[in-house]
């Protein structure tokens, strides 16, 4: 059984596990814990509106939606990060969370909320339209790496809420 809280009692610790999970071989060379650390502070990651997923049986987190609220658009929520273990999928798990999302959002008066996700992942494209969001504008975004800084061609996709 998976249950849904806020993460404000959560460390980046358990964040950055919980989405190392989910990384390619790639990604996992392109990012530590400090890097992950910096990145969620750069983007103004707010515990009070991310959720995680967690497994009553084993107390694990197995997915992660970190947000944050925009500061040069009014009332507009970012996803900064979504994302649920290999072994969890396709069991309505980001349905879940993004649910308690949207109320939490709706609760601080946010009204509109975005994202990215890569052009060639349609698994997150179809899951992002499932639920509300739309395809918005094709964006290159720099994603940090420990070795520098890599270039990402993606989809803003953007949802009112």
């Amino acid at each position: 059984m998976i249950q849904y809280f806020t993460l404000e009692n959560v460390s980046y610790e358990v964040l950055f596990e919980t989405n190392w999970k989910t990384m390619s071989d790639r990604l996992k060379k392109e990012v530590n814990l400090e890097r992950f650390s910096e990145m969620l502070r750069e983007q103004g990651y707010d515990s009070g509106i991310s959720v995680g997923a967690f497994d009553t049986k084993t107390g694990e987190c197995v997915g992660l939606v970190l947000n944050s609220i925009l500061k040069d658009k009014e009332k507009t929520a970012y996803d900064i990060i979504t994302c649920t273990i290999p072994e969890y999928r396709r069991r309505g798990i980001a349905r879940g969370m993004f649910e308690k999302v949207f109320a939490l959002l709706k609760e601080r008066g946010i009204e509109t909320y975005t994202t990215e996700t890569k052009r060639d992942n349609l698994i997150a494209q179809s899951m992002y339209r499932s639920i509300g969001f739309e395809i918005k504008d094709e964006v290159v975004t720099t994603l940090k790496t420990l070795n520098g800084s890599r270039q990402v061609e993606q989809y803003e996709v953007v949802m009112r809420l």
